[in-house]
This record gives structure tokens, sequence and C-alpha cells, in this order.
């Protein structure tokens, strides 16, 4: 079913489960149900991070693993929340959002790493106020051409969260695309050249940030009526192809995490 706005509602498989006198959801790829999720989800690519957030949270579970999707519940300022990794690439990322979203998840924040463009700098952190499709996944969730944005509630909190540790993120415009080898990076000289000529569109375009999951993200949390954004550390220059140094990107990815935590129990 499409909506007026053009957004396409699609339910995922799920199991029901009896436990004790009550029947549960749970979700067919990830196998989690609905009473071992948290009240919000941060979305994290790199299965290694879970437990590296995972440290940060007060009597963390972790869920069975399943098809390399690494998910762990804990408690953080009082709150519950589930941290679940999706590995690389909008359609896999938008599968553990559409499930955990039909678990009962309505607010979303998808963290990791991005290539960025001025006026961000390295190091910096970069959050989206909308995003450009360049991805095949969306259109799955949409028969809309405008461009999904993230809940501007959930970006102002972000904002604040960050502001109290020390930090102050850019935020504007992300583009995603599918093929990392062809539209971000070359191997070869014609791959070289097609990714640089994609970049130079970005940058002139005004584009922030760019990796390979946001606007599938957005579109399908707009399409399950749920919340999300993405808040991620700036570590590839998209001019020169410049990374930033595995000392600073640590520091980077654990001040990450907890304005991240921060944000997902705000309260108020």
């Amino acid at each position: 079913m499409c909506s007026r706005s053009g957004h396409c509602r699609r339910e995922p498989h799920v199991d029901q489960k009896t436990k004790g006198n009550q029947l549960v959801k749970t979700a067919w790829y990830l196998g989690h149900s609905a009473d071992k999720i948290g009240n919000s989800a941060i979305l994290v690519g790199d299965p290694a991070r879970v437990s590296r957030i995972a440290d940060l949270l007060e009597a963390p579970d972790f869920l069975p693993e399943t098809r390399g999707l690494k998910t762990v519940t804990g408690n953080y300022n009082g709150q519950r929340v589930t941290i679940a990794a999706f590995g690389m690439g909008a359609p896999i990322a938008t599968i553990v959002l559409h499930e955990l979203a039909y678990l009962g998840i309505k607010t979303f924040l998808r963290i990791g790493t991005a290539m960025y463009f001025p006026p961000a700098l390295p190091g910096d952190f970069v959050i989206s106020a909308s995003a450009l499709s360049f991805e095949g996944t969306s259109a799955a969730y949409t028969i809309s051409d405008a461009p999904p944005v993230a809940d501007p509630a959930l970006v102002q909190t972000l904002v604040a969260s960050a502001a109290k540790r020390g930090a102050a993120p850019k935020t504007g415009i992300f583009a995603t695309f599918d093929a990392f080898y062809r539209d971000m990076f070359g191997i070869d000289a014609a791959g070289h050249k097609r990714a640089g000529e994609t970049r130079a569109m970005l940058r002139d375009g005004g584009v922030l940030a760019a990796d390979m999951e946001t606007s599938a993200l957005l579109t399908a949390a707009e399409a399950l009526d749920v919340s999300c954004a993405s808040f991620c550390l700036g570590t590839v220059n998209g001019i020169n192809q410049k990374k930033l140094m595995p000392e600073l990107l640590a520091q980077g990815e654990m001040q990450m995490f907890r304005i991240a935590l921060d944000a997902m129990t705000a309260k108020g």
C-alpha cells in the first residue's frame, strides 16, 4: 500500500511465538522477539562496534546472532536501547530497520563513518538533514522523487547531545550509493575517473557526506512511520581521499557512541 505522500508500507515476515500465555512477535531474519528489544535502536555497520558500544551499557544482553547480524539490548540512562549491526549497504540495513520497526521500535539512529565534503573537516561529526538517493532500495518504499528527510526533533537532540560533550556536528545533505567501487572509489583508471566525477558533482551540489545506507533508511522510516537520522564521523576526504588517522578514528568513534546513546535516551 502506498500513501498519498508516495510512501509504500510493506510488512516483513514475522513469526508468532508463545511465551507463557502471550503471543510475541519474532522477526524472520533477525530472529529477535519483541520482548528482547529496547525503546530505540542504534544501527551500525561493523558488528565489532556492537561489542564496543555494549561496554557502555548496563546489563547488556547479546541476542542470538543470525547471518552476522549482531545485536545487543541494554540499559543506558535508565532506558532500554538496542544496538544492531547490518553489515554494509542499503538492502540489508533496511531489512534490519524494517524488522525492528515491526517489533515495536519507533526511533532509529544510523551511526558509523562517512565520506565528507567541505565545510566538514577531518574527524567532524556530520548529521543528515535529508539525503539524495543513488541506490535502488528506496524505490521499494516510495513512489515519490522527493528526497527523504531525517526527523528534525531527533536531529535537534543529536546536536544538543553533541554540544554537551564538546562537539559541534555539521548538519546537511547526505548522498547514498550502492556501488562503492564505481560511485565512491575506483580500483582501475576508468573507475577512478567515474568516481572522481561523481564526488565533484556532490561537492559542487553542496552535499555534506556520502555513504551507502542513509537515503534508504530515511525513506523506509518515513514509509513505516518511525523516526530516523544518520550521525557519522567524517573519516574520508571526498576531495583528496585522505583518511582519518587510526588514533583519531578510535577517539572519534568512542565520542560518537556516547553522543548517540545520550541522544537516544534523552528525556523530554
